[in-house]
């Protein structure tokens, strides 16, 4: 093999689709607001742009005749197939898209058959089952009776919990038995990572497009606290929100909602992850995902944790009590395992090796119920593969 660059962007490229005659080569460049799709010779000349991109279109692929263009668009809750009947001529230049799916189920990832007669498909069923890990029993029991739901956030005194609804993303609250449920934010706001108030009376969250938000327990309105800003959690006062920049640099940023200023952690782009463990400390997790270290805000000093686990740390939370650190790792033997913050002794809760974790954005989560015992979304959706016959003009 002598591979060679073909060509460069400054953005990410991907969705690379070959051509079925070979010649050329169809590819996405990608950034925050959608992206551009191309075509580029096989040999790394004529570069052509065919279309510009939407940030929920996806997968582009040609039909063995080349004259058209099929596609996704849509997110997880609903997508669906598109085609794109592209005009012969020196520019291949677009006509209008027709839809070639509507529902029920999301469709994505078309392939065009050889003879070009179907289109295959995937149709994704999203649910989820909320489960909690019983640490006596050593047996994984419906949690809010099994609800579709992910990342559940719990008051201070246990009494109260929030959790975003799956897959369509909407934060609920309710007691942890269950009862008083409410429902506090409403599509099209698609959000993620609920957290309630140490005083219990505010969820902060981020949406879909980087922004932090904060809403009431008992409904209303949703705040917004930042324009960039993903996976927000609270100082112990209420005071301060630290979350991940959503920028191009990374980093992390700490908003104070009494005065609405904000401040960067130093060296916050060399980590990943962040919580807010007591009123002047941080926990991360080291670039490489091994370790977990500890950042004074008065001191300005960093502590390595020293974890000597194997599998690289996938997940991390920290319950309101803050006794542990509870993790998980992933590769072929994942666990599940929690650090005491007292004597740094670290326990292996269990195996996650048969638990079919939801993937929520590409992402699984490790939450804490009030006992102590460790929480998670068992996938119990399915995919299937579909056969769209096509009548072309």
């Amino acid at each position: 093999m002598n591979p060679r660059r073909l060509v460069s962007f400054p953005g990410r490229v991907g969705e690379v689709w070959v051509e079925p005659d070979g010649k050329r080569i169809l590819l996405a460049e990608r950034n925050n607001g959608g992206g551009t799709l191309f075509e580029i010779a096989a040999d790394g000349t004529d570069l052509r742009e065919i279309r510009k991109l939407s940030p929920d279109e996806c997968c582009s692929a040609w039909t063995p005749d080349q004259k058209y263009l099929v596609y996704q668009s849509g997110n997880a809750n609903h997508s669906d197939i598109w085609t794109l009947p592209m005009k012969t001529g020196l520019f291949r230049r677009p006509g209008k898209p027709v839809r070639l799916t509507n529902g029920p189920l999301p469709y994505s990832s078309p392939y065009p058959s050889r003879d070009g007669h179907q289109i295959f498909a995937l149709g994704t069923k999203q649910r989820g089952e909320l489960v909690r890990y019983d640490m006596n029993s050593h047996q994984f029991l419906p949690f809010l009776s099994g609800i579709s739901a992910t990342d559940p956030t719990f008051s201070r005194d246990g009494k109260w919990v929030a959790y975003n609804s799956y897959p369509d993303h909407t934060v609920w609250r309710s007691r942890s038995d269950g009862t008083e449920r409410m429902q506090l934010t409403f599509p099209p706001m698609d959000v993620r990572f609920p957290a309630i108030s140490p005083d219990g009376t505010r969820v902060a969250f981020h949406t879909d497009k980087g922004e932090v938000f904060v809403v009431s327990m008992e409904g209303g309105i949703p705040q917004k606290i930042s324009d960039s800003g993903i996976y927000a959690t609270w100082s112990p006062d209420g005071n301060y929100l630290v979350c991940n920049a959503f920028s191009p640099n990374g980093g992390y940023q700490i908003t104070d909602l009494r005065t609405g200023k904000t401040s960067a952690v130093p060296s916050g782009s060399a980590l990943t992850g962040v919580i807010w463990l007591t009123q002047d400390t941080l926990l991360f997790r080291n670039q490489k995902e091994t370790n977990l270290l500890t950042f004074d805000l008065k001191t300005q000093k960093w502590t390595d944790l020293a974890l000597n686990t194997s599998g690289n740390i996938l997940n991390v939370m920290v319950p309101p009590d803050g006794r542990y650190v509870y993790f998980t790792t992933e590769g072929v033997e994942p666990k599940a395992l929690r650090l005491r913050f007292a004597d740094h002794k670290i326990e292996t809760i269990t195996s996650l090796k048969d638990l079919h974790r939801a993937l929520n954005n590409g992402d699984t989560q490790i939450n804490v119920a009030p006992d102590g015992s460790p929480i998670f979304t068992r996938d119990i959706g399915y995919q299937e593969i579909y056969a769209l016959n096509i009548k072309w003009p």
